[in-house]
């Protein structure tokens, strides 16, 4: 398959889970959306769980580098700013159909939080320990434990609290009054 086509591919399903849910979609749906065959999606992937563990992975593919900008407030906001470049139109959706999945689903909760969860949080985590390295916030501070946590609860909790997608001038409010706090630093 071509890479443009497993965009198509990849891009189709996204826009299914967002539309219809983990649970109630189809390879069938899926086949049908996508015009392909579901033989086709099968020998390829072997399961649907497997199919939108690589679509998320897809859509997460074009992850930047970890920022060093030098300090822990400037890394922190080149972050929310890639996040708002990188928003996708049903992003709210899906990840309430791929939180509502991994609840239910073994086989996609463990690819989704190994394959696309663990990697955020681990460049979350490098840019603390750089800041840390640094001097920056103190190597006993107790919020270092859920500094990811902290970074990624507004993109997730924003829509379900507010109705909408949070602004990146929210993320940036955020980051500001109640993550840097929470490392220490004002």
């Amino acid at each position: 398959m071509s890479d443009e086509r497993l965009g198509e591919l990849y891009a189709g399903t996204l826009e299914l889970v967002a539309a219809h849910g983990y649970e109630k979609l189809t390879m069938d749906q899926i086949a049908e959306a996508t015009r392909s065959s579901k033989a086709t999606l099968y020998r390829q992937w072997g399961s649907k769980s497997a199919l939108v563990v690589d679509a998320l992975c897809w859509l997460g593919d074009d992850k930047p580098e970890v920022p060093d900008t030098g300090t822990l407030h400037g890394d922190l906001m080149v972050m929310v700013d890639r996040s708002d470049e990188q928003a996708h139109e049903h992003d709210a959706d899906l990840i309430a159909a791929i939180m509502h999945a991994v609840r239910h689903d073994a086989e996609l909760g463990e690819a989704v939080r190994t394959q696309i969860l663990e990697p955020g949080r681990e460049n979350i985590r490098s840019v603390v320990r750089r800041a840390v390295d640094r001097g920056e916030v103190a190597a006993d501070c107790p919020g270092l434990a859920f500094v990811d946590y902290v970074f990624i609860a507004p993109v997730v909790l924003h829509h379900l609290l507010e109705g909408d997608e949070p602004s990146t001038d929210f993320l940036r409010r955020y980051v500001e009054g109640a993550l840097l706090p929470a490392l220490g630093i004002h």
